[in-house]
């Protein structure tokens, strides 16, 4: 049984995206990097990851990504207070903690996730946030979740990580827990995940709650 859920934050608990475009074209603006391609291509590219994002702007020459993704972390802590819920993800989480299950976060963004998940009023659904000061490689390669499992004496086969990208799934699978994949954009419908989801209020028959 799948008793232990474990969300990517960005596009899957927050609605962040839209902010990430906009924060992206400011750090290139304030780099006077040209954007080569329209919000839509951006959107896309960082709905892969970031490394993606980066390379659509085509500007190695100009900064380097560590650079630039070190500007864009700043950006985060600017606008943190900006970032909402998705509300079918605070209705999962309320449902899964009230049904006995145990949930949380596994993401690339700071510790600033846990001023953005008090200002949305849902930090106190998550045991444990595993942010990017622990500074494993980044997903899908599955130290960070392998470290998670060993730190709380998990079955992995107890456990299923969730996210709207396909390196959230396959970082879980990876680790050998569950991945999920929640898809509602149709984005990545040929990504080879164990479950692939349109509504994340699926998770809740998956695991059932």
């Amino acid at each position: 049984m799948i008793d232990h859920l474990i969300f990517d934050f960005d596009g899957t608990i927050s609605d962040s995206y839209s902010l990430f475009v906009r924060m992206w074209i400011e750090v290139a603006k304030n780099r006077n990097i040209p954007i080569p391609c329209d919000e839509n291509t951006l959107y896309r590219a960082l709905k892969i990851t970031g490394a993606e994002g980066y390379r659509v702007l085509h500007c190695e020459d100009l900064v380097d990504y560590d650079t630039f993704i070190d500007d864009f972390h700043h950006l985060q802590e600017k606008y943190r207070m900006e970032f909402r819920p998705f509300p079918q993800a605070v209705e999962l989480l309320r449902a899964s903690v009230k049904a006995g299950k145990k949930n949380y976060i596994y993401t690339h963004t700071g510790p600033v996730v846990k001023d953005m998940l008090a200002n949305m009023g849902i930090l106190d659904c998550f045991e444990f946030i595993l942010d990017s000061s622990y500074g494993f490689p980044l997903k899908p390669a599955p130290d960070a979740l392998l470290f998670f499992l060993d730190k709380f004496k998990l079955n992995p086969k107890s456990c299923m990580m969730i996210g709207d990208r396909p390196i959230d799934a396959h970082a879980g699978m990876n680790a050998g827990m569950y991945g999920c994949l929640w898809d509602e954009e149709n984005l990545f419908a040929d990504a080879k995940v164990d479950y692939y989801i349109k509504d994340l209020a699926d998770v809740a028959k998956i695991v059932g709650i």
